[in-house]
């Protein structure tokens, strides 16, 4: 059986974590593994397992590595933990978050702490900015999500909307059913939603007036200076939990 692994810290905010994390577990037929990385103790984060009714694991250590250990054993499918900063605040995402997605290329789950997770993920929204290329590193997440049942929406946030003869609706669902055909295979009941503009900002309305559950984003693997500005800027934003997606 396949485990989601819900990292709690010591704080309120482990809440939402968990719920976050016992949603995707129950969509994916799969076990929950709640555990602490006990650093400045275990209280807040055993009490917040308890009245979950779950039980807690603790581990000992650098977090990053004990972590980045439990997520690369072959039975995990996710792993979900929580942001530092509120939404809209100063603070970006947390750097543990940040580094384990560097790390892996499972999905990472960042809950907001102000996030009010439904008790069942039902829409996806998948963002994809620039060239769809990038649409096969995606792959996993859609895998992940037509297991669950999930109903996915892919935004395609791009500079200049393709151009489209006089019969326009007919021709954008010509587009359409060619781009998900192409770029998004596994999920035939994917839907397309094709913006133009600032791509943070595009998917953030996205998620708004889509009323997204969760929304998934590519995180490159690489070291170069101002690497995944969108996805930063989405996590620091996002009202609701974010996926994150490797891109190597």
């Amino acid at each position: 059986m396949r485990r989601v692994i819900a990292a709690i810290d010591n704080s309120a905010a482990a809440r939402p974590v968990l719920a976050m994390a016992k949603a995707i577990a129950s969509d994916l037929g799969g076990e929950l593994d709640v555990l602490h990385v006990v650093e400045d103790g275990d209280e807040t984060a055993r009490a917040s397992a308890e009245v979950a009714g779950e039980t807690l694991r603790t581990l000992s250590g650098d977090p990053v590595e004990q972590l980045a250990t439990v997520v690369a054993e072959e039975d995990v499918a996710a792993l979900v933990l929580g942001a530092r900063g509120g939404v809209g605040g100063p603070r970006p995402a947390g750097h543990l978050a940040l580094t384990l997605a560097g790390r892996t290329d499972k999905p990472v789950i960042v809950v907001p702490p102000g996030a009010e997770p439904p008790g069942q993920v039902r829409r996806v929204l998948i963002a994809m900015a620039g060239t769809p290329g990038k649409a096969r590193a995606l792959q996993r997440t859609i895998e992940l999500s037509s297991s669950a049942n999930f109903e996915i929406v892919v935004v395609h946030v791009d500079e200049e909307i393709p151009s489209f003869t006089d019969q326009v609706q007919h021709e954008t669902e010509a587009y359409a059913q060619e781009f998900l055909a192409r770029h998004v295979l596994g999920a035939p009941q994917a839907q397309l939603e094709m913006r133009m503009g600032v791509p943070a900002s595009e998917v953030l309305g996205a998620v708004e007036s889509l009323k997204a559950d969760l929304v998934a984003v590519g995180w490159p693997h690489t070291t170069e200076p101002g690497r995944g500005a969108v996805a930063r800027e989405i996590l620091d934003r996002s009202p609701v939990p974010v996926l994150l997606v490797a891109l190597t």
